[in-house]
C-alpha cells in the first residue's frame, strides 16, 4: 500500500533525481548531508502515509 501511494504521488520519479543529485555532489561533506537529508525525507513520507492509512483503517473498522 505504501509503494502504491508513493507511486501515485510521483515520489519515485522525484526520488530518482534526488538520489542522483545527492550521489554526484562533489564535496564529500555535502554529499553525506544530502544523502542523510534524502533518507530523512523518505522516512517522514513513509510515516505520514502510514499514519493516514492507519486513520482510514480505524474509520473503516469503526463503521463495521
Amino acid at each position: 500500500m505504501l509503494g502504491e501511494s508513493l507511486q501515485a504521488g510521483g515520489w519515485f520519479e522525484a526520488e530518482a533525481a534526488e538520489v542522483l543529485k545527492a550521489a554526484t555532489t562533489p564535496d564529500p561533506d555535502d554529499r553525506i548531508r544530502a544523502v542523510r537529508t534524502l533518507l530523512a525525507e523518505e522516512t517522514r513520507i513513509g510515516m505520514m502515509i502510514g499514519v493516514a492509512v492507519g486513520w482510514e483503517l480505524a474509520r473503516e473498522l469503526e463503521m463495521t
